[in-house]
């Protein structure tokens, strides 16, 4: 049974709280016991041309019940989108494998390209709107009861909020109907249409713009207003255009939707870009850069950010606008990977070329990306970060960090609050990361990385390799390769390479002969059963027989800590504590 047909076949209060994972006191406690005046926190942002908008953010038992709720209703989206048995997306905001750049790709290389707003497109959406929705829609036909539930949930003061992570979903849904108005009418004037939010865009390769869709304001070739038709089919579905955000471009002039300009393919604006890479100079050779100037206007979140959309762990959409502030602001390093993650992600499909060739000829975007996150994860450091070979590595080494933690108070402490502080980090090597960096996973990705460490982290000025950087390597014939690039044998139980990075391979406390990591628990915990399955360390897996490393590592070590015996760490930790002070002792001589 789908999510749609279960949400469908569900009749009460009780039902609905069941389908979202809630006990049903505890949903009627949040819809009934919660004053309204209390279920949100009511705050403004600048607008992108003036002014302020207003937002309201739940309260966090309220946006946990929104956030599943979001959840449950894009899962019906999807199906909606399905059972409509549209050939291409309409709608391009708050949907996964959707952005701005998806939405400007349909509109690359056009004649002509035509943008319109909707009017407070959120707040347009009231609760009455939203309960008659969901009874009467053909796709969903549910129970008023449990209409007026989620229109409770989902609305204040008798609209969608813009704070709220349902409002996003909701206005989709809704503006389902919208779109297949709009699509109509793109096709009976030759456009392609396309929304994000509540921008509308039309494009066409006609000679002549439609006029059913947008007309010349008194004459005025610059100056566009939305047709008649367009106006009357939005007002027929209750919506009003905003007609001080209406614009046609020509492919004469630089053409943009959502933010990207899309004249010849998707990309961005130039100036962005160098105020990007502005900011990045000042970073690398300063310790700080500056918004605010004139050189670097400010940065805000873009109109897709403030209508709540949730965005992937590896992308940012942010628009710049000039400054009228006197004072200038300090930049933060979050802020700044949002703006190069967001070049990235528009500018880094163009880049086809294979890993090796990335590696040490990458395009200027890569490079700049590359050198921001060389300098966030080694350079500016606040405190000794661990590489390891992979990601199960890490839930290893944390798990015996904290049984072992009244042993190694330097390196984590027990927080009766939060559980644990660890005074280390490790780098999670994510997909992204290694797109960037241009790597593999494993050991090969460490040589990989080894190789471009001492060109990436030379030029960076200013207080930085505060602490020390150390790969933790199986001592197996896989670490061969890491080992032909170490300048000499040491003494000691670690390696330095260059910079701030030292290299540990692993050894048994007794006898010192190289193993894997997972050689480090005791035999009958690497024969523990899952399923009546088998641990099975390698690649390959028979999946009816054996169980992998993720497995292992979240259903044995982590879910058992407790009973585990992690003496075999130790000596890793006692490492730690070495290449710390190994490395404390180099920068005392500089």
């Amino acid at each position: 049974m789908t999510v749609l047909e279960k949400l469908k076949k569900t009749k009460s209060l009780s039902e609905l709280a069941i389908l979202l994972g809630y006990e049903p006191k505890a949903l009627s406690y949040i819809i009934y016991k919660i004053p309204n005046e209390k279920k949100y926190i009511n705050f403004t942002i600048p607008k992108k041309n003036g002014g302020e908008r207003g937002i309201k953010a739940p309260v966090d038992k309220l946006k946990k019940l929104q956030r599943r709720l979001a959840e449950l209703l894009s899962n019906c989206y999807e199906e909606v989108c399905i059972k409509s048995k549209l050939k291409r997306s309409l709608s391009h905001g708050f949907r996964k494998k959707h952005s701005i750049i998806t939405n400007a790709m349909k509109h690359r290389n056009k004649r002509h390209v035509f943008n319109v707003d909707i009017q407070d497109f959120f707040p347009s959406i009231n609760f009455g709107r939203v309960r008659g929705f969901f009874i009467k829609n053909n796709h969903f036909l549910l129970d008023p009861k449990v209409a007026t539930a989620i229109a409770q949930i989902a609305c204040d003061n008798n609209e969608l909020p813009q704070g709220s992570p349902c409002s996003p979903v909701i206005s989709n849904l809704i503006g389902h109907l919208l779109d297949i108005r709009m699509v109509n009418l793109a096709k009976k004037a030759k456009c392609t249409y396309s929304r994000y939010a509540d921008d509308l865009t039309f494009s066409t390769n006609r000679k002549e713009f439609p006029m059913i869709i947008a007309i010349k304001k008194n004459g005025d070739d610059n100056k566009w207003v939305s047709g008649d038709v367009l106006i009357k089919s939005l007002k027929k579905i209750n919506f009003e255009i905003n007609d001080n955000k209406t614009s046609l471009q020509n492919k004469t002039a630089r053409q943009v939707v959502t933010g990207l300009v899309v004249n010849k393919r998707v990309n961005i604006k130039r100036e962005y870009y160098k105020q990007a890479r502005s900011m990045c100079h000042a970073l690398f050779h300063t310790g700080e850069f500056y918004i605010g100037s004139k050189n670097i206007p400010v940065l805000e979140i873009s109109e897709s950010v403030k209508k709540n959309e949730a965005l992937p762990p590896n992308s940012a959409e942010m628009t710049a606008k000039g400054s009228q502030s006197k004072k200038n602001m300090t930049g933060s390093i979050k802020q700044l990977q949002g703006i190069l993650s967001y070049i990235y992600q528009v500018k880094g499909p163009h880049d086809d070329r294979k890993i090796g060739d990335r590696r040490f000829k990458p395009t200027a975007v890569t490079r700049l990306y590359r050198e921001f996150l060389f300098y966030k994860h080694f350079f500016s450091l606040d405190r000794p970060l661990i590489i390891c070979e992979g990601k199960t590595d890490i839930v290893y080494l944390k798990c015996a960090l904290m049984q072992l933690e009244k042993e190694y108070g330097t390196l984590v402490k027990k927080n009766d609050q939060k559980g644990f502080d660890f005074y280390i980090n490790f780098l999670k090597l994510s997909r992204n990361l290694q797109n960037v960096f241009a790597i593999s996973e494993g050991t090969s990705g460490l040589v990989s990385l080894m190789d471009i460490y001492e060109t990436y982290m030379k030029p960076f000025k200013g207080k930085g390799k505060q602490h020390p950087v150390i790969m933790l390597v199986d001592n197996d014939s896989g670490s061969t390769e890491i080992k032909k690039r170490l300048k000499n044998d040491s003494t000691k139980p670690f390696y330095y390479f260059a910079e701030n990075l030292y290299v540990k391979f692993l050894t048994r406390s007794s006898g010192g002969e190289g193993i894997a990591i997972e050689d480090l628990f005791d035999r009958k915990v690497l024969e523990t059963k899952i399923a009546g399955k088998s641990f099975n360390r390698m690649k390959k897996i028979d999946p009816q027989r054996e169980y992998g490393k993720t497995i292992f590592a979240d259903h044995v070590i982590k879910a058992r800590q407790n009973s585990i015996n992690f003496d075999g760490f130790k000596e890793i930790f006692n490492c730690f504590k070495e290449v710390i002070e190994d490395y404390n002792q180099k920068k005392a001589k500089l």
